[in-house]
Formats: C-alpha cells, structure tokens, sequence
C-alpha cells in the first residue's frame, strides 16, 4: 500500500494550535514511520492524527485513503463516527442538568423507567459511572444481532432498552458493587436527557455542548448516511474482503455511540472535557473520580462519561468501520485525536496502538504507566 500523507495546519482552532511550530524534523519523522508501520500492520485504509504539544509543537497528518473503491485520500477534515466518545457528551449534557437542578445524580431509573430491573435502586450517578449493575452481556449481544442484521434497519432506540430489560433480568446485579462498561447505561442516559429537557438528544447537546464552545463540525445524527466522502470498513470473521460500513442507522446505539465530529472539533472538546470548562468545579472534580473497570487494563479506570488512562483524559470509540482516540494530558496541556476508518473486532484498535507509539514517542514518561 502507497501512504499519502499531508502536514496541514489547523485554522480556525484557537491561536496556540495556529501559531504552534512543526515538531522537530526528527520527531515529525519518527512519529511518520510509527503511523506507517501500523497501518501497513493493520491494512489500514486510512488514518488521521492530530497532536497539539503548547510550546513545542504539532503534528496534524492525513495518510492513506478514505475511499478503497475510488482510491480518494484521506482529509484531516474529514468527518467520522466517534462511536463511545458520545458518552462525553451524553455525560456532560446529564451533568449541566444536575448543575441546572434539573435532576439530581441520586435520583432512581424508576423516575423514567420503572418496569426496568432495579430501576428503585439505580441511580442517574450509577449509570455514569458504568456501575448500575447492567451487565455487559445486557446489551453487547442486542446491539451486535441488530446491526448485523441490518446496519440501516436494525431496531430503535426504545426497542434496545426493552431488550436490555429482560437481559438484565438475567445477567444484572445489585448497583454500585463494580464497574462494568455497558452502552445500555448511556442509551438511557440519553433518553432520560430527551425526558428532563423536552428536547431530542442532539438538538439538546447541540444547543448546551456544541454551541458554547464554537464547535460547528460535531453532530448527534438521524440520517443513515456520513456527511462526506470518507468510507469506513470493517472486518467481518466469515468475509475474506473488508465490508463498507459507512452508513449505518445510528438509533441502536444513540446516546452511547451515535454521534459524528472531526479532529478539529475534537480537539476542542478534548480540552474542554477535561479542563471542566461547561461544569460546575465540584460537579467536574466528581466526574473526574474513575475506579478500575472489569476486565479492562489495569491502566484505565473510568469516571462520569470520562476515562483516566495512565494520567491522559479522554475515551475511546469504535462503530463498525471506525475507530478513535481523543486524550488530553494535563500537565503538558496537550490534545492527541487519532481516527482510523477500518475496525476489527479480533485485533487490538488501531487508533489505541497508533496512540501508544505516539504516547512513546512524545511522552516516554506516561509510557511507563501501562502504555
């Protein structure tokens, strides 16, 4: 595979990304072949990574193709599906209502949804720390079977949650025992959302998340389609060839994955997340206390809609054909948004392995924490 690669500086992303030098030739170069070696080690289409270091310097690349038919390149404005990187959102969105007295974290799921199994004990804090007992085996299985079914059919949002329900009947336990990532905790947090507010979830975000902070590339969408021209694909174990994934309905995994953004926009929303820019203090220092998940490495723990790993603040997401990471480390005040527009659901993410060489190479110190 021939890499196409474009350094392109960013405008209209705030003075210091503006202004921000090139990284040394060294480093531009080293971190060049670490983007390389992983994409022809994962046959990757294409890839996207924007790293902002104040005071030393950026690295905003687009390699490869975004469309394999065509053999189009790859755009650093390119938009994508953020798949659980929307948890951020859908989370900060719950949290201005608690700050607003809108609701409180220890209201009950029975407020909304009585008939849902220990919905009396489950609390809207439960849900966004991933620990209201939902299983992951209560949604895992729901959301797969639909899209494999169908992409764009697939089932509703509503549909989603009543099969949970009677999963989680089954495989639940008693809340606040342990941390268990499970996307039915955000598909209702976003549906609670529509509830408090009487709006729908992404004229809700739109209107308290995105607007505030200048951010006009990022969508909660209704439509089946990705605005663009990028393709993603995704590695099916019965299929010897990639399948085009780009367009998939977005209503089974709304709140906990749906959204659509750029690395320009999540650049922005990486700082802003993590600096507690639309919240309260005392509401952004709770939402920052994270606890160990369940089988996941002992390097990220996981707060309200956030992830510390190894010290860098931020999530992940991955929905059929892409996958990415958006972090931000306090103590260098620096971003890194990394998309990939293949997954696979057998190997290690390639935007997670991309990350770690970058992480490597940049921040030696943090590698040590597990990266």
């Amino acid at each position: 595979m021939v890499f196409l690669s474009a350094l392109v500086p960013f405008f209209g992303c705030g003075n210091d990304a503006r202004d921000a030098p090139r990284f040394s030739d060294d480093v531009v170069r080293q971190l060049d072949d670490a983007v390389a070696d992983q994409m022809r080690f994962n046959d990757l289409p294409g890839a996207v990574v924007g790293v902002w270091v104040p005071g030393e310097g950026r690295y905003v690349v687009a390699k490869g193709k975004a469309n394999l038919e065509t053999g189009e390149v790859r755009n650093v404005d390119d938009p994508f599906r953020i798949g659980s990187i929307t948890k951020t959102f859908v989370a900060t969105a719950v949290l201005r209502l608690v700050d607003e007295d809108e609701i409180s974290k220890s209201d009950k799921l029975s407020r909304w949804y009585p008939d849902f199994p220990n919905a009396d004990r489950i609390t809207i804090d439960d849900l966004l720390s991933m620990r209201s007992g939902i299983a992951e085996a209560s949604d895992i299985d729901i959301l797969w079977d639909a899209y494999k079914e169908d992409r764009l059919a697939g089932i509703s949002t509503g549909e989603v949650i009543e099969r949970s329900m009677g999963r989680s009947a089954r495989f639940g336990r008693p809340p606040d025992q342990r941390t268990e990532y499970t996307n039915v905790n955000y598909i209702l947090l976003g549906e609670i959302v529509e509830r408090v507010s009487g709006e729908d979830l992404g004229t809700h975000i739109t209107r308290n998340v995105l607007e505030p902070l200048g951010m006009k590339n990022t969508i909660y969408p209704v439509e089946d389609d990705l605005p663009g021209s990028l393709h993603g694909y995704h590695r099916d174990i019965a299929r010897v060839k990639l399948v085009d994934t780009t367009t998939i309905n977005p209503a089974p995994i709304a709140g906990a994955g749906a959204m659509i953004s750029d690395v320009s926009d999540l650049k922005i929303w990486a700082r802003a997340l993590c600096t507690g820019k639309l919240l309260e203090p005392e509401t952004h220092g709770a939402r920052l206390q994270t606890r160990p998940v369940r089988g996941w490495p002992g390097h990220i723990e996981y707060g309200e809609g956030i992830v510390n790993a190894g010290g860098f603040c931020g999530h992940g997401g991955d929905l059929f054909g892409f996958n990415s990471q958006m972090l931000y480390l306090p103590q260098r005040d620096a971003v890194l948004v990394i998309n990939v527009n293949r997954t696979d659901p057998y190997d290690e993410p390639a935007a997670e392995a991309i990350t770690r060489d970058i992480i490597r190479i940049l921040f030696p110190k943090y590698a040590a924490n597990g990266w």
